[in-house]
């Protein structure tokens, strides 16, 4: 147990820390035989000593209490010694430790679970940590696909408190699930401190900020299972990443998840397989509210064998795969989709995030007509969007998706660009797209999300309308300039004398 006095309140203390004096009152600090600590609650915790404290003599066998309005609020008489009470020389705070040896079997019944006894168990010191209960957390041994179709054991250690338990598990949708797993990287304070960043990527209590932190049901779970709160779970905030991915996912290395999906035909989601180069293959974050990029990369040294996903990877030698893996570390080298920012010579230019409305590209370097704002979302180019005028043609190196305005209706989600709206009547259509804005036509495709990733009402999926299919195209703005009016009004004046000479030779 250990409380810790500050260098104002040690100063309040009387005669100072090293001999008993009297104290300043009933309203301060004060010494008559026993501690008399006010404002101060002695937490039944573990924190180590300083090994360069010094005791300091306060006589044999004093007890300790905080002193509190009631004695049914007091929860025991500790006993102190000479040895437990030290002042760290760092920033002269005194700490008192406290070593008891009353069973907590005496305590009443009501105040049992208040205490933990830390001094059964071993100090970690590589973590920073007291060696935890198996209550509390598991290890776990997984068996973890990586490259060259081999599995091998990965380690894992898991937060099994009940109410942690059954949040991870509705999440996940995943019944058999043991518990929410905990970081196992990124050393002391994080390591063992975070969720798991590979499972949660942006909850905020995964060991690094990347992107749209929210607040889960899952560490709100976590609190109240500290028995010091009572959590409001309708203050959650929505967490898309693994939501609902089951137990394969949860439970099994990327690199299987990812393989599964490729053989499915389907998207890696959340994760991702394709090299961030240049010129940018762009996607949408997970949760589809801002454009992101694939964080896999190379890296200077082979990655540990555990993490080594990738059987084959385009454009790379066999013999480099290894060095291969997403950039961020405590994610497992799990690579997924990552929101970015645009920067110029250096400096920041905007964020990727379509939300905001000062993202909005300017106006020229506009190519996909995109919109950002508060009902934007992200969504996939099936094709890189061109600006056309006249002879002239423009288009991005950088594509593969944009921000664009959805609204919902009782005939399914309806994307705008700009002031025309395209009806989605089912996931992965293709909507071709021809709009003029500012004296460009702008032209492309885009892929129809789920209805349901956006509107709470939606109708069944339907094959598109063949209105829908096929828009007509703007017409062509050169068309309509003054050079090429002069030129037929030209080609008109040429031709009407040998079409009035051919109407003189049919009258006669």
């Amino acid at each position: 147990m250990v409380t810790t006095l500050g260098p104002k309140m040690a100063a309040e203390w009387g005669g100072g820390a090293g001999y008993p004096g009297s104290g300043p009152g009933p309203s301060g600090w004060r010494w008559s035989g026993s501690l008399w600590v006010r404002g101060v609650l002695l937490l039944l915790g573990g924190l180590r000593a300083s090994t360069t404290s010094f005791p300091v003599f306060l006589g044999s066998s004093l007890p300790c209490r905080h002193h509190v309005a009631a004695d049914s609020e007091v929860i025991t008489k500790v006993y102190l010694k000479a040895n437990h009470i030290v002042k760290r020389d760092i920033n002269e705070h005194l700490r008192i430790k406290t070593v008891y040896d009353k069973s907590i079997e005496e305590l009443l019944p009501e105040k049992r679970y208040l205490v933990k006894v830390c001094n059964k168990y071993s100090w970690r010191i590589n973590l920073g940590l007291y060696q935890w209960s198996d209550k509390v957390v598991r290890k776990v041994e997984r068996l973890w696909d990586v490259r060259d179709n081999k599995r091998v054991r990965h380690t894992v250690y898991l937060l099994v408190t009940p109410r942690v338990v059954d949040e991870a598990r509705k999440h996940f949708n995943c019944p058999i699930l043991e518990g929410m797993e905990l970081e196992n990287q990124g050393g002391m304070g994080t390591e063992l401190n975070h969720w798991e960043k590979r499972l949660l990527e942006n909850e905020a209590m995964t060991g690094s900020h990347t992107q749209n932190r929210v607040l889960s049901r899952i560490t709100l779970a976590l609190m109240e299972d500290t028995g010091w709160y009572k959590a409001n779970y309708s203050m959650a905030e929505k967490l898309d990443w693994g939501r609902g991915m089951g137990c394969d996912f949860v439970r099994k290395s990327c690199k299987f998840w990812i393989d599964q999906q490729r053989r499915k035909r389907q998207m890696p989601t959340p994760y991702c397989d394709v090299l961030r180069s240049s010129p940018l293959q762009l996607t949408c974050r997970q949760d589809q509210r801002a454009v992101a990029v694939c964080n896999l990369q190379k890296f200077p040294k082979p990655l540990p064998r555990e993490y080594q996903y990738f059987d084959e990877l385009s454009g790379i030698p066999a013999k480099d795969l290894p060095y291969y893996g997403g950039s961020v570390e405590i994610a497992d080298y799990c690579p997924f989709s990552q929101e970015f920012s645009w920067h110029l010579s250096g400096e920041y230019q905007r964020s990727s995030d379509c939300r905001i409305l000062e993202n909005q590209p300017d106006l020229f370097k506009n190519y996909g007509a995109e919109k950002y704002g508060p009902h934007s979302v992200c969504l996939i180019q099936k094709s890189a969007f061109v600006m056309e005028k006249c002879e002239r043609k423009l288009s991005y190196p950088d594509w593969g998706s944009g921000c664009y305005q959805v609204s919902c209706s009782s005939q399914g989600l309806k994307v705008w660009v700009q002031n025309t709206s395209y009806l989605c009547s089912r996931a992965g259509q293709v909507l071709p797209v021809s709009i003029q804005m500012n004296g460009w036509i702008h032209g492309g495709n885009l892929l129809c999300p789920s209805c349901w990733d956006f509107c709470e009402l939606c109708p069944p999926e339907t094959d598109p309308p063949v209105s829908n299919l096929t828009r007509a195209l703007p017409l062509d703005l050169c068309s309509r300039s003054s050079s090429l009016m002069v030129t037929l009004w030209l080609l008109l004046a040429n031709l009407f004398p040998l079409l009035a000479g051919f109407l003189l030779c049919v009258w006669h």
